[in-house]
């Protein structure tokens, strides 16, 4: 038997059965059709408020034949690695973190040095099933695990609670004692990145003028010395090394590059950077790049790609090849190498030195130019020879903002020999928590350089250049960041605890002469 219903208009669709004025008679209907017919079954009213099956049959259409299943429905597993093609020059993959074990490839023979037998050093990342074990004798506290991942929303603002004050910078790396460098490093960056993102805004930190400071100097660092490609149909590269959260990404645009290649230990960082590349990359690049187009001011016009590796410890094509191939045969030699306020933990030893230059100079092109900034050795020396330490022991000197503390007692004259290996404890205030660094003797990193290859064509301590420059970059740069800048009799630079805090560092500039 088929019933017909009629569609409900008006306010009768609003009505249930129940409340309907002729409840009563349906009910004495269907008694009586269900004494004529001596059916067993109830009835069950039919409405338009419930017209469905309280227990539906389990079933799927996919149930019977598993044939037919559409191709979005099957699981299968994927090989994470199939995504990436040849590497095109104005195409490439975006982000990367890990890989399959590859056999070196021959091609890339001129990264591997003479007594070079280390076969695989990649950086291990999150979710691997190794954990750092602590020296017999010592027990792990909580928060010695740099690897390990907090809790699932643990460090939302809303589980935190909301606090409208600024939130200063504070390490959770305890008994550093056992760690490496490296491990010590690679935790304190990825804590900073994580916790960047819930101090507030940048401009209440202690040392907010600081961060424009310095971001001038490398406007203007990069933007005298990245040389474009001599060809003019091959694109402008720049390769990042120790790029951390992309703080530079700005200044690449500044720069008018067409390939960028971030490559840092810490992955958090590259995480963050690619995410910030992602949020602000132009829509559209064109095959043949921006040649003979207008570029926008307001985004990323160029292309980028991102790798966790260490460069002080790893070849250049281990750390990019098994996660972009071609990426070598198609972008490189680069038209710069930069690396910034990260050489010093190089000279933790000449193999690590040697290892980076060798990336720096075989990376490059001739005529391609290596920038950076490192920790002055002369500024240490003056304070060291001047005794200006600010403890009893002789070993640590700074101020409110900054300080550095070696490890052992520095030489009188202030000239560190060996080279190598002589550590401090480097703290900044809201940035960096009593992290080690070494010891940058400029002249024997220039004598290395010369030796791969590299010859100084620049070199000035940070004031220096802001003295210099800012005439040429005054009305060049954000408005925003030379405001940030501005000291309190109205001019602009540092001044106070921050003028010797940026006081410590120098920009220098390399060439390659030679192919």
């Amino acid at each position: 038997m088929s019933e017909t219903h009629q569609p409900l208009g008006g306010n009768e669709a609003e009505k249930r059965p129940e409340d309907s004025e002729s409840s009563g008679t349906d009910t004495e209907l269907h008694k009586e059709k269900k004494q004529k017919t001596g059916a067993t079954s109830h009835v069950i009213p039919i409405s338009r408020r419930k017209s469905y099956d309280e227990n539906p049959r389990m079933s799927s259409v996919y149930g019977e034949e598993k044939s037919n299943v559409p191709a979005w429905m099957k699981s299968r597993r994927s090989d994470k690695y199939e995504k990436y093609e040849k590497y095109d020059k104005y195409k490439a993959p975006v982000i990367a973190s890990s890989a399959p074990e590859n056999k070196p490839d021959e091609r890339y023979n001129k990264y591997m040095g003479a007594h070079d037998t280390k076969t695989d050093d990649r950086i291990k990342r999150y979710g691997s099933s190794t954990t750092p074990t602590p020296e017999p004798g010592k027990k792990r506290k909580n928060g010695d695990d740099e690897d390990s991942i907090p809790a699932p929303y643990s460090n939302l603002p809303i589980t935190k609670g909301s606090d409208p004050e600024y939130q200063p910078f504070q390490s959770r790396i305890h008994d550093k004692s056992y760690k490496d460098i490296n491990s010590i490093v690679r935790a304190h960056y990825n804590q900073r990145t994580q916790q960047s993102k819930y101090q507030g805004s940048r401009t209440k930190s202690p040392i907010y003028k600081m961060r424009n400071f310095n971001n001038v100097i490398k406007y203007m660092l990069l933007g005298d010395w990245v040389k474009k490609s001599p060809d003019p149909e091959k694109p402008t590269v720049l390769l990042d090394l120790c790029c951390g959260k992309g703080g530079d990404l700005n200044k690449c645009e500044f720069v008018s590059i067409d390939q960028y290649i971030g490559v840092d230990i810490s992955d958090q960082s590259i995480k963050e950077a690619f995410s910030r590349y992602s949020r602000n990359k132009v829509h559209f690049i064109p095959q043949n790049g921006l040649k003979g187009r207008q570029r926008d001011t307001r985004r990323y016009n160029f292309e980028a790609c991102f790798a966790t590796g260490d460069c002080f410890g790893t070849s250049i094509p281990d750390i990019l090849e098994p996660n972009f191939p071609g990426i070598i045969e198609g972008l490189f030699p680069v038209d710069c190498v930069s690396i910034q306020f990260a050489l010093h933990y190089a000279f933790e030893s000449e193999e690590k030195m040697n290892t980076l230059l060798n990336n720096v100079t075989k990376s490059l092109r001739p005529g391609g130019t290596f920038i950076g900034t490192i920790p002055s050795s002369d500024f240490m020396k003056d304070k060291i020879v001047k005794k200006e330490f600010i403890d009893e022991g002789g070993k640590k000197f700074g101020n409110e903002l900054y300080s550095v503390t070696f490890h052992d007692d520095p030489p009188a004259d202030g000239v560190f020999r060996p080279p190598f290996g002589h550590c401090y404890n480097y703290s900044l205030k809201d940035a960096i928590d009593d992290v080690p660094e070494y010891v940058v003797p400029f002249e024997s990193f220039r004598a290395f350089c010369e030796e791969h290859g590299l010859i100084l064509r620049y070199k000035k301590n940070f004031i220096d250049i802001f003295n210099q420059h800012i005439p040429k970059y005054f009305s060049k740069l954000n408005k925003n960041l030379i405001e940030g800048m501005k000291r309190s009799d109205g001019k602009y630079g540092a001044e106070g605890a921050e003028k010797e805090a940026v006081g410590l560092y120098i920009g220098f500039v390399f060439e390659k002469v030679s192919a």
